[in-house]
């Protein structure tokens, strides 16, 4: 399960990528808002963290998991490990794409509507509390999951 995670968000992290570079509006603010800084630094951190949690964290447990089922022949609890992939890939998902949302819609208010810092305040801080509850929730998951691993009980042969 969560080799597949990787594998999808693998897909998600090269369509955020060909989204960063395609050259037609409203795409093409993108590369703008990132180099201007300010919230465009919502959506790179966005961008960053889903290509490093969402491709490598998953691939990372996937790998643990094969060596704790294959080499050390211990059996997980199912349960205990969907509930900490679902809180994972949810937090991780949800929390990056409205970093990015928001970086975005920020970022063009302040770099291509020259728009006040308070204009650009007010578009990013409903996204406060949101991106704070997924960042929770994929925290969770990481620790569940972990836990998982942890008492993953050994085969009887």
């Amino acid at each position: 399960m969560f080799r597949s995670a990787a594998y999808a968000n693998a897909v998600g992290s090269m369509m955020w990528t060909i989204a960063i570079i395609i050259p037609f509006a409203p795409f093409s603010y993108l590369q703008p808002i990132m180099v201007g800084g300010g919230p465009g630094t919502w959506f790179l951190v966005g961008y960053i963290l889903y290509l490093i949690i969402g491709v490598g964290g998953f691939a990372s447990i996937s790998s643990f998991l094969f060596v704790i089922e294959t080499y050390e022949r211990r059996n997980l609890n199912y349960g205990i490990m969907v509930t900490g992939l679902v809180l994972l890939y949810g937090g991780v998902l949800i929390g990056c794409l409205l970093l990015g949302i928001a970086g975005a819609s920020g970022g063009y208010a302040i770099i291509i509507q020259h728009s006040t810092v308070s204009v650009a305040q007010s578009v990013l801080s409903p996204y406060v509390t949101p991106i704070s509850a997924a960042s929770l929730a994929a925290v969770a998951g990481a620790g569940v999951s972990i836990y998982g691993m942890a008492t993953a009980k050994a085969t009887k042969t």
